[in-house]
Parts: C-alpha cells; sequence; structure tokens
C-alpha cells in the first residue's frame, strides 16, 4: 500500500537500509587502543580500509595491516537496494530488496569473522581491539532491507 510519496514500508524499509549501508561502510569496521609506558595510542579502519588514528600503533598497522573487508560490495549493495526500492515494482522488487539484504548482511558476517579481538597486555603495553560501530550498521541495514522485502511480499501476495 503506497503513502502520499507513492512509497510504501516495505519500500521506506528499503531505503533506509540502504542509506545505512551506504553511511556505515565510511564508519569504523575496526578499532584499537593501546597504552604503554602512560602513552595512548588508537587506530580506526573504516569499510573501505582508509585507517586514521595516532600514535605508535598507527604506525605499525599502517606497515603491517592489509585490510580485506567487503566495503566496496557493502556500498554497492546499499546503492542496489535503494535502486530496487524505487524502480521496481510487484514481486521482483520483493525478491530483490530481500536478496540485497541477505547479501548485505553476508558482507557483515565475512567481516566480522575476519576481525580478531584482542584484549590484554601485549609487550607491557595494554591493548584492545575489536569490531567497530560501523560494521554494526552493516547488519542493521541488512536487516531493514532484507524486512523490507519480505513486507513488500507480503503486501504482493493479498
Amino acid at each position: 500500500m503506497g503513502t502520499k510519496n507513492g512509497f510504501g514500508n516495505a519500500q521506506i524499509l528499503a531505503l533506509a537500509g540502504g542509506i545505512v549501508s551506504i553511511i556505515s561502510v565510511f564508519l569504523p569496521w575496526y578499532s584499537a587502543k593501546a597504552s604503554m609506558f602512560g602513552v595512548a595510542s588508537s587506530i580506526s579502519v573504516n569499510g573501505l580500509g582508509s585507517i586514521s588514528g595516532n600514535g605508535l600503533l598507527l604506525g605499525l598497522w599502517r606497515e603491517n595491516a592489509t585490510w580485506e573487508f567487503q566495503g566496496l560490495g557493502v556500498l554497492a549493495l546499499g546503492i542496489v537496494s535503494i535502486a530496487v526500492a524505487v524502480l521496481l515494482r510487484e514481486k521482483i522488487q520483493s525478491m530483490a530488496m530481500f536478496i540485497c539484504g541477505i547479501l548485505i548482511i553476508g558482507g557483515w558476517v565475512v567481516n566480522i569473522r575476519s576481525i580478531w579481538e584482542f584484549s590484554g597486555i601485549f609487550m607491557d603495553a595494554s591493548m584492545q581491539s575489536g569490531a567497530g560501530y560501523g560494521l554494526y550498521m552493516v547488519a542493521l541495514a541488512g536487516a531493514l532491507v532484507a524486512a523490507g522485502g519480505l513486507l513488500a511480499w507480503k503486501d504482493v501476495t493479498k
């Protein structure tokens, strides 16, 4: 059922999920903090592999880390989700939105499994690392798009 602007709840969910997916790629997917001899150091890596931070930890990571995040895929699926919600109609739209949502969630699963989390003392340095909040937004985005697909399917089958 469409609203005044021509979009139903399913399309709005898919649009929101696509937008969240796009935004999430630019937020931290991995972060680490370390403190050694009272000097703090931190890094943050977004979905596109861009590293930012300060201190010794940043220098060590820049030299040794290879980021294999699926950020470009998540970005592309976010854009496709928006296009599907706007351009397609009926059953094909609901299936395409659901598939995009599942693929975005798949991107989250691949990335969350590749991140190692560490907390403790390493060579006299206190360190904590793990997934950044941007990576969890990927899961939210996928769930929104997939839910939009399911809702659209429900509307079509009525």
